[in-house]
């Protein structure tokens, strides 16, 4: 699997950023879509068309993974778009809309909607979803329909030995775990939303990725001290990347 950062918080020099994520997965498949126009202009940067995409996934439905999604469709023309039904909800940080703002009805004209409801498999993908978790460990100014959002919709990707998040809201320590319930996980790439969490439950999942043996790559929403932590635990299975960045598996 090769795998192109088209859109993260820190990039390579000459690249953009932006508080966003976006992949894109042996050049058919893209994992979410960042925030803006980031991930179409570091593609372009790169040489790389997305006219080859297929199948586009969205984490979950906060508008750092989504609010790309109009500006890649304009490059990739027709694909199928998948996202649990639950991401369409309002969200909310506080006040402040955090959700889709594009109109959905346009968005259903330049593509197939698949609307999931949980674990499924798409195309060699398996999607990961109803994560247990804590909800204390979930910030509670994150809501939706003006209730507490625990990230119901939050999907995860799994292939050949690959763990991918968008943001793991639920928790990567059990995003990881039901991983492991069914499969063999080699690596984890993506957000894993340790920005401002006690240095303690950092610890426990970097002890937690050290003793199965996982090579990691902490993109987005991560933060400086989760990773610092894991590359000091882990070395070199701590793969530090950026946008701009290709990486191999």
């Amino acid at each position: 699997m090769k795998i192109t950062i088209l859109c993260n918080d820190i990039a390579k020099s000459g690249f953009a950023s932006e508080h966003g994520l976006s992949l894109l997965i042996d050049e058919e498949t893209i994992f979410d879509t960042g925030m803006t126009d980031v991930a179409v202009k570091n593609a372009d940067k790169l040489g790389l068309s997305l006219a080859g995409v297929k199948r586009i996934f969205i984490s979950h439905g906060h508008y750092d993974h989504i609010g790309g999604l109009p500006y890649i469709l304009d490059k990739t023309g027709r694909v199928d778009l998948y996202l649990q039904r639950k991401a369409l909800i309002p969200k909310y940080s506080g006040d402040r809309f955090t959700g889709f703002s594009y109109k959905w009805d346009e968005i259903e004209k330049k593509v197939n909607v698949h609307l999931l409801d949980g674990d499924a498999n798409v195309d060699g993908f398996s999607i990961i979803n109803d994560v247990p978790t804590v909800e204390e460990n979930i910030d509670a100014n994150f809501k939706a329909n003006g209730v507490h959002d625990l990230f119901e919709d939050e999907m995860n990707l799994f292939k050949d030995g690959i763990l991918i998040t968008g943001c793991a809201h639920r928790g990567i320590e059990n995003i990881f775990q039901k991983a492991l319930e069914k499969y063999r996980v080699n690596t984890i790439i993506g957000g894993f939303h340790l920005i401002n969490v006690d240095i303690r439950r950092i610890k426990s999942i970097s002890k937690l990725f050290e003793d199965h043996n996982v090579n990691v790559v902490p993109l987005h929403c991560t933060g400086e001290t989760a990773t610092k932590v894991f590359k000091d635990s882990l070395g070199q299975r701590c793969i530090l990347k950026m946008a701009g960045d290709k990486i191999s598996f």
